[in-house]
């Protein structure tokens, strides 16, 4: 029942699965997003028992406050996620929008109707092929190909396949030259991709020399790791300096990640 009003109170989370090509339910992926929010909440109350330990009652008011006050944030977290996989799908998308383009344009121009040019894309196994197959598979069951792309729209992940399939619809709507339109599509898709080029190298500059300092200092704290590691494996070390330790550990690789993740954030799949 408590999942089941959370998916009532978050009903976007429909679209946004579909958005995301997730095959979950949004009862799945809300179970899932509590559980792992308790999990979490119990893996940061982990780190506090060993300080507690000795005095019970603190240990038990420490554990409560982690767990009410954690929980509700890792809850916001994971719910989150959806957003950063419909991000990521998209722009795996449009990394394969130039071949969706250039085959429906080839197809079309072989004198192949615009059903068979789906039909014909959703048995490849690329990322372009995939999301088609779906189309495909809502004209298959009976639905209008025309209300098929219709529906696509609105869970398609980036604004260039919004594009791309609004002109296949009007096309079929109003009747214009498909052929030329896709010509003109692959044009601007063209010129839209050097314009990205040309912004991420500008914007990637700062972002190598960031990484080549981090690079450099990083490792030549080796020496001091290594020190503080031996320090946390020696058992005449008191265990909250061992926790202080572990501490610093997880900070720095905490750091990394979440600088690595941005520069691989910030790369555009070309």
């Amino acid at each position: 029942m408590f999942i089941r009003g959370l998916v009532k109170k978050n009903p976007e989370i429909k679209l946004k699965l579909k958005k995301a090509g997730s095959k979950q339910t949004p009862f799945q992926y809300m179970n899932q997003s509590v559980a792992m929010s308790i999990m979490s909440s119990i893996a940061i109350g982990f780190i506090a028992f060993p300080i507690f330990k000795s005095n019970l009652l603190l240990l038990l008011i420490v554990e409560c406050v982690i767990f009410f006050l954690f929980t509700p944030l890792f809850y916001k977290f994971w719910v989150g996620v959806i957003d950063v996989q419909i991000t990521k799908y998209g722009r795996t998308i449009d990394s394969d929008l130039l071949f969706v383009s250039e085959y429906f344009l080839v197809s079309l121009e072989s004198g192949l109707p615009l059903g068979n040019v789906i039909q014909g894309i959703a048995e490849i196994d690329r990322p372009g092929g995939r999301f088609f197959k779906r189309i495909y598979t809502d004209f298959k069951t009976g639905k209008d190909l025309e209300a098929a792309l219709n529906d696509a729209i609105s869970y398609a992940p980036a604004e260039q396949i919004k594009i791309l399939l609004k002109r296949l619809a009007d096309s079929l709507k109003i009747g214009v030259d498909l052929k030329e339109v896709l010509a003109n599509f692959i044009e601007e898709s063209s010129q839209k991709k050097v314009v990205e080029i040309q912004a991420f190298s500008k914007k990637l500059n700062p972002k190598v020399m960031m990484y080549l300092l981090l690079g450099i200092v990083v490792p030549s704290l080796g020496i001091t790791f290594l020190i503080l590691g031996l320090a946390v494996a020696n058992p005449g070390t008191p265990a909250l300096l061992k926790y202080i330790l572990i501490g610093i550990f997880l900070f720095m690789f905490l750091f990394q990640y979440i600088f690595y993740s941005s520069f691989k954030f910030a790369k555009n799949s070309l």
